[in-house]
């Protein structure tokens, strides 16, 4: 199952969100945050695929340092593909490194195909959970893995009215689970020995970062950038994020499962 979607990445939209986390990265945390992910797993030769492949950094970081043999990203906003892509050529490693534009629904591949499927940050922008899990288990190879970084919610009581103010100013097709909601769905599509991490408390720690990236001449320079609508509307929506991270409502969580090996 590939991201519901709209362009919803525009040119003002990646150059913002580049400028606060980083080149090549539209989601926070970059290759430390990657590296928290993928710890602990040994992934030479491995045959992955990327879901929301976004602009490409981290399919290059999955071959440049942890030697996998072959990466396809996948994305549904064409332009993200085209940047994709380009990095991947400027980088020489398109032989290993490919990029494909798809179609929200089910994945365009053969089953048992990958040893990983990976997916950061992308996975809240998919309604039906339960069908995207059932493909992501399909496409794996028995014994593959699949690793994710998904933006789960708090229950019913965190949804503050800072809460509704946050997720209507963010103009983003966000559809949240809770991680139990989240744990059974992947359990009962046929994952096991499933692990959710929690990573609420160093995204409050990271956004910090994110608001001193939109301070003072940094916003300035931002502005020239984007305009300054568009970096006053950047720094307000992260400060009001900053309030509902504290309050508990967005839990940043990493997902790692295995397919039965038969």
């Amino acid at each position: 199952m590939v991201p519901d979607t709209q362009i919803e990445y525009t040119d003002e939209i990646i150059t913002a969100l580049q400028w606060i986390w980083g080149d090549g990265y539209l989601a926070p945390g970059g290759p430390e945050e990657v590296a928290k992910m993928l710890q602990g797993l040994e992934l030479e030769g491995y045959h992955v695929l990327d879901v929301g492949s976004g602009l490409g950094s981290i399919d290059a970081l999955l071959v440049e340092k942890y030697d996998v043999q072959s990466v396809i990203g996948i994305d549904v906003e064409p332009h993200l593909i085209k940047y994709a892509s380009q990095r991947a050529e400027d980088a020489r490693l398109h032989e290993r490194v490919s990029f494909q534009l798809v179609k929200p629904g089910p994945l365009p591949f053969n089953d048992n195909v990958f040893d990983m499927v990976f997916s950061k940050d992308s996975i809240v922008h998919i309604n039906d959970k339960v069908s995207f899990y059932e493909d992501v288990i399909r496409v794996l190879k028995p014994g593959g893995l699949f690793v994710g970084s998904d933006w789960l919610c708090a229950d019913e009581e965190t949804y503050t009215k800072e809460v509704q103010e946050y997720l209507k100013l963010v103009n983003l097709t966000y559809h949240m689970q809770t991680p139990q909601q989240t744990l059974q769905v992947i359990i009962k599509v046929g994952f096991e020995n499933v692990t959710l991490r929690d990573r609420n408390k160093w995204y409050q720690k990271e956004v910090k970062n994110e608001l001193k990236a939109l301070s003072g001449e940094k916003l300035i320079r931002l502005a020239d950038l984007i305009g300054k609508d568009q970096a006053d509307y950047r720094l307000k929506v992260s400060s009001i994020k900053q309030k509902v991270i504290k309050q508990g409502f967005l839990r940043p969580t990493h997902i790692i499962a295995y397919k039965p090996c038969i």
